[in-house]
Parts: C-alpha cells; sequence; structure tokens
C-alpha cells in the first residue's frame, strides 16, 4: 500500500437530499478509488468552521457553513491505487 494515498470526500447536503450517494460511491469506484470508510453525520458548526479554515476570510464563509449544517452529510474515506 506504499503506493496508495487517502482521500476524503464529503457528499454535501443536497447529494444527500436528492439520494445520489450510491451513484456517487459507484462513480468513485469506477474511477479506481476504494471505499474504505463512510459514515453519515450532521456536522457541527465548530467543526465546519475548522474543516474550512483556509476560507474563513471570503465572503462566502458564513452561507458555506450554514448550507453545510443544512443536511446531513456522508463522510467518505477512500485509498486511491496507483497501478
Amino acid at each position: 500500500m506504499a503506493n496508495s494515498e487517502r482521500t476524503f470526500i464529503a457528499i454535501k447536503p443536497d447529494g444527500v437530499q436528492r439520494n445520489l450517494v450510491g451513484e456517487i460511491i459507484k462513480r468513485l469506484e469506477q474511477k479506481g478509488f476504494c471505499l474504505i470508510a463512510m459514515k453519515l453525520i450532521q456536522a457541527s458548526e465548530d467543526l465546519l468552521k475548522e474543516h474550512y479554515i483556509d476560507l474563513k476570510d471570503r465572503p462566502f464563509f458564513a452561507g458555506l457553513v450554514k448550507y453545510m449544517q443544512s443536511g446531513p452529510v456522508v463522510a467518505t474515506v477512500t485509498l486511491d491505487h496507483h497501478y
């Protein structure tokens, strides 16, 4: 596994609401990503502010945090195998 890289991928509230989780996971797997963890979460404001800290000075930051809190998020970790 020395040539594998872990990637965090979040399926945002609209993707969950529109029942696209299965299709998104399918497409990731077709691109060579191997799902190793998945969790449905309701992200807290503090978690989102920490996750998006590099965007805190942008004018859309507050709206982004509010949007990401608007519904559940599917948090995933994948392995990207480089063959």
